[in-house]
């Protein structure tokens, strides 16, 4: 890249451009990679997301059929006799339960997410709100002696000068005479 600037008919300041440029290519060209690198990663995640979107989805729609085919079998045991109401309600709410934290380990298993890890996020974001509301009560300033002082004279102050005011209100209305 060196070349001799003294040559006849180079001028340096042309050289120096002409690198500069040159500089100039190379960073838009690796910006330019850089910058797809990052939409075809984008596209992955969005396309794993779609994929784990789409078996959640059936799981789901799974998970709610069972529930309604329950609630149509214990709704058919009662009509025929076979068990009472509050026994089918409770059967009824053992199975929703059961069926839905079925639902809930087999998503855990799409997304790929451990039980630790779902703790560590929730208790992420109660230490992150405990954080933050020890950093407020740092910035919190509290009144000194002289200042709760002098600012409990002016209340009294302002409140005596509104009572003499609302005083003066009412001597000149009682004032006035009712026809």
């Amino acid at each position: 890249m060196a070349k001799d600037i003294n040559q006849p008919g180079i001028d340096p300041k042309e050289l120096k451009k002409q690198e500069r440029n040159k500089l100039y290519q190379q960073l838009a060209k690796e910006r330019l990679e850089k910058k797809q690198a990052k939409q075809v990663g984008r596209q992955k995640v969005q396309e794993e997301y779609r994929k784990q979107k789409k078996e959640i989805d059936e799981i789901e729609k799974v998970c709610k059929t069972d529930i309604v085919n329950k609630l149509d079998s214990l709704k058919q045991e009662v009509f025929q006799k076979k068990i009472g109401k509050k026994e089918a309600k409770s059967l009824f709410k053992t199975y929703r339960n059961d069926r839905i934290k079925q639902f809930r380990l087999d998503e855990q298993k799409i997304l790929n997410l451990t039980s630790d890890e779902l703790k560590q996020r929730f208790s992420f974001r109660i230490k992150r709100w405990f954080f933050g509301i020890g950093k407020e009560f740092s910035r919190v300033t509290w009144m000194g002696g002289r200042e709760v002082l002098k600012g409990f004279a002016i209340i009294l102050i302002l409140v005596g000068i509104m009572a003499l005011i609302f005083l003066g209100l009412d001597y000149l209305i009682g004032i006035i005479p009712r026809k």
